[in-house]
C-alpha cells in the first residue's frame, strides 16, 4: 500500500480528483477559520466522520506556517472520491525546519509545550504527510484516506 503523500496521490489511491480549491490566506486576521470555512464547504457530504480530523489537520497547519514562518500564503484543498490532500504554502524557505518525524516523547511525560504538538497531531491524524520546497518557500502536505462506503 502507498505510504507516502506522493504515492497516494499519484498512483490513484484516492481515487478521482473530486474539487480543488486553493485559498489564500496571506493578510487575513483569521487564515485558520477561513481554512477551516472552506475545507468543510468542499468536504460536505463526503466523509463527515472525518470531517473534523481534517479540520484539525488543515488548523494545525496553517498554524505552524503562521508561528514559524511570515505567514501562510495559501492552503490547497483537493477532495477526491477516497480522501483528501491538505497543502498550506509559506514563505519559508527551510524544509528542514519542519521534523521529518515528530516526537511523541515530551507529550508523553507531559514537558511539551502547548506549540509542540502541531505536528504530533497531524502525524497522528494523517495517513502520510510530508514536505516540499516550492518556488518561494515551502509546502506541506497532509493526506487523509475516508473508509470506503460500505453501502456503495
Amino acid at each position: 500500500m502507498p505510504s507516502t503523500t506522493a504515492e497516494l496521490v499519484h498512483d490513484r489511491s484516492l481515487g478521482d480528483l473530486l474539487i480543488h480549491r486553493d485559498v489564500v490566506l496571506d493578510g487575513l486576521d483569521a487564515p485558520q477559520r477561513a481554512a477551516r470555512t472552506v475545507l468543510a464547504d468542499v468536504l460536505d457530504g463526503k466523509a463527515e466522520d472525518q470531517l473534523f480530523d481534517a479540520m484539525l489537520v488543515a488548523s494545525e497547519l496553517v498554524a505552524n506556517a503562521t508561528q514559524h514562518t511570515s505567514g501562510a500564503v495559501l492552503m490547497r484543498i483537493e477532495a477526491y472520491e477516497f480522501g483528501a490532500a491538505l497543502g498550506v504554502v509559506d514563505r519559508g524557505a527551510d524544509i528542514t525546519a519542519v521534523p521529518v518525524r515528530p516526537s511523541n516523547s515530551s507529550v508523553d511525560d507531559g514537558t511539551v509545550a502547548a506549540s509542540g504538538r502541531g505536528l504530533f497531531i497531524v502525524d497522528s491524524l494523517a495517513s502520510a504527510w510530508s514536505v516540499e520546497e516550492t518556488e518561494n518557500g515551502k509546502i506541506v502536505i497532509a493526506v487523509l484516506t475516508f473508509p470506503e462506503d460500505p453501502g456503495g
